[in-house]
């Protein structure tokens, strides 16, 4: 069972995300069982549900689940948290520059290989955040 642990313990996040993958998926079927209640409240009362449903549900129309999902995270698009993930990037490529530079180890030649890789990720962590600086909406557009 022990080398079962060590060989495999890496399925652990696969199979988390497939679990939050269908609690996401069971949790939005619950609201949209409740929206459909309440609309069938409304019905029986008499009253229009369709203006309701617009209220209760943000996706309504052809695109608009996609518009929506986008509203929703759009600000990992903007300026500040470009210029954030290429300072982070950049950082972790110094970590593994000097990391492949001082330690003095057999394997360090590894370092290197993932030092050139995480640079040419800063890279174009660098070009995203100065590409998005430039062309920015400006506050009349969003």
């Amino acid at each position: 069972m022990e080398d079962f642990a060590f060989s495999y313990w890496w399925l652990m996040f696969p199979l988390m995300w497939m679990a939050f993958g269908a609690w996401g998926m069971w949790l939005r079927h619950r609201r949209q069982q409740d929206t459909l209640e309440v609309m069938k409240t409304y019905a029986a009362q008499g009253r229009d549900p369709s203006e309701l449903a617009k209220t209760l549900d943000p996706c309504s129309g052809p695109r608009a689940a996609y518009d929506w999902r986008w509203q929703r995270r759009a600000w990992r698009y903007t300026p500040f948290w470009a210029w954030r993930r290429a300072i982070m990037s950049v950082c972790v490529a110094a970590g593994f520059w000097f990391a492949a530079e001082y330690l003095d180890t057999p394997w360090a030649w590894h370092l290197e290989i993932v030092a050139v890789i995480m640079t040419i990720i800063a890279g174009a962590s660098l070009l995203s955040a100065i590409f998005s600086s430039l062309f920015a909406p400006k506050a009349s557009q969003v």
